[in-house]
C-alpha cells in the first residue's frame, strides 16, 4: 500500500486539475471530507477524483452536487427520499467493506417513492473492484429486458432498505450503512456483458456498504 503522505500529494495535484466548478460546488455543499481526516477517508477522495473525468465523460455533464452523503446526512428513509425526489441525472456510488466502489445511474427525475422508474439510458457501473475488472466501466440495460432502472423504497420499508437499482430482473438493494442488508441480485439478468459477482464479488449475498454518496449532474 502507498505511503499516506505520497498519496496525499497524488490527490493534491489531482484536485489542481478539477474544473473551478466543481471545487466552487464541493466546498459550499462540504461533502468531501478533508484529506487529512484519515488515511481511509483519503482513499475515498482519490477514488472519486479518479472518476470525475469518467463521470462527465459518461453523462455529458460537468457540474456536480453532491445532494446526499451517509457520513454526514441522516439515513432514514424520509430524509433518503427528500434528498433525492424531483431530481434528475443522478449517481448513486457505493462503497463496500472490501474497498469496491460501484453503483447506477439514470437519467430521470425521481418523482415519487414507490415507482418503477424507467430509463432507457440507465446504467450501473464500476470504480473500483480490487483488480478483478478493468475499473472504471459501466453496463448497459439488455435489450430483452424492461428499461426499469430505479426503485425508491417507501418509509414503511422495515428492514432498512433505501433503494433499488436496476429492480426487478436484477439488480443492486442499497440499505443503509449501520445494516448488513445490501445486496447484488443476478445482475447479468438485467445488464448485457457483466457477471452477477463483477462489481463486488457477491451474489444474492448480503453485504454492509461503508458510505453512499449521491451525486447530482449538471
Amino acid at each position: 500500500m502507498k505511503n499516506y503522505y505520497l498519496l496525499k500529494k497524488e490527490v493534491e495535484e489531482l484536485k489542481k486539475k478539477l474544473p473551478t466548478k466543481f471545487e466552487e460546488t464541493i466546498q459550499t455543499k462540504q461533502q468531501l471530507v478533508e484529506i487529512e481526516e484519515t488515511h481511509e477517508k483519503s482513499l475515498y477522495e482519490k477514488k472519486m477524483i479518479l472518476l470525475l473525468n469518467e463521470m462527465r465523460e459518461w453523462t455529458g455533464r460537468i457540474k456536480m452536487n453532491i445532494i446526499f452523503d451517509s457520513d454526514i446526512d441522516d439515513q432514514n428513509v424520509v430524509c433518503f427520499q427528500r434528498s433525492l425526489m424531483n431530481k434528475s441525472s443522478l449517481y448513486i456510488i457505493l462503497f463496500d467493506e472490501k474497498g469496491n466502489v460501484f453503483g447506477g445511474y439514470n437519467r430521470k427525475s425521481i418523482s415519487r417513492p414507490g415507482k418503477r422508474m424507467e430509463d432507457k439510458s440507465h446504467f450501473i457501473f464500476s470504480l473500483e473492484s480490487n483488480e478483478r475488472i478493468d475499473s472504471p466501466i459501466r453496463w448497459f440495460g439488455r435489450d430483452d429486458k424492461p428499461s426499469t432502472c430505479f426503485f425508491l423504497n417507501r418509509e414503511t420499508n422495515q428492514i432498512g432498505r433505501l433503494c433499488e437499482i436496476g429492480f426487478p430482473d436484477g439488480f443492486i438493494s442499497v440499505a443503509k450503512t449501520t445494516l448488513s442488508q445490501s445486496g447484488c441480485v443476478n445482475i447479468s439478468n438485467k445488464y448485457k456483458g457483466i457477471d452477477n459477482d463483477d462489481l463486488n464479488n457477491t451474489n444474492n449475498e448480503v453485504f454492509k456498504l461503508i458510505r453512499i454518496l449521491v451525486v447530482q449532474m449538471e
